[in-house]
C-alpha cells in the first residue's frame, strides 16, 4: 500500500525533522555565500586531526558539501516515503537520521569556513 505524500508529511515525526533540515540547508547556503568569495582562489576543502589539511581546491568546490546534503535529503525522504506503508518506525527513523547528518554537515562547514578565514 502506498501512502499519499500529503498523509506522509502530516506525521510530525516526518515533518519536524524535514523542517529542521530545510532550515539547516538554508543556513549552509547563506553562510557559504557570505563567507566564501570568488576571489579566494585555492581554499582548504578537508582537514583532519592527524594530517592537518589534506585537500586543497578551487573555491567553488566547497559548495558540493551542501549540494551533497540536498541529495541525501531527496534520497532519504524518497526511500522513507516508500517504506512508510510497510514500517512507519523505520521511515521515521530515517527522517530523524537525516537531521542528525545535517547537524554534522553544518559543524563541518562552519569549521572549514573558519579554517579558511
Amino acid at each position: 500500500m502506498f501512502y499519499y505524500p500529503k498523509l506522509y508529511f502530516r506525521d510530525l515525526w516526518i515533518s519536524v525533522p524535514l523542517l529542521g533540515v530545510i532550515l539547516i540547508q538554508i543556513f549552509l547556503w547563506v553562510y557559504l555565500i557570505f563567507n566564501i568569495h570568488s576571489d579566494a582562489g585555492q581554499i582548504f576543502l578537508h582537514y583532519n586531526i592527524i594530517f592537518g589539511v589534506d585537500l586543497v581546491g578551487d573555491w567553488w568546490r566547497i559548495y558540493f558539501i551542501p549540494l551533497a546534503g540536498v541529495v541525501v535529503i531527496l534520497l532519504n525522504y524518497f526511500f522513507s516515503l516508500m517504506l512508510y506503508s510497510v514500517d512507519k518506525f523505520l521511515a521515521r527513523l530515517m527522517s530523524g537520521w537525516v537531521l542528525f547528518f545535517h547537524l554534522f554537515l553544518m559543524i563541518g562547514i562552519i569549521l572549514l569556513v573558519r579554517l579558511n578565514a
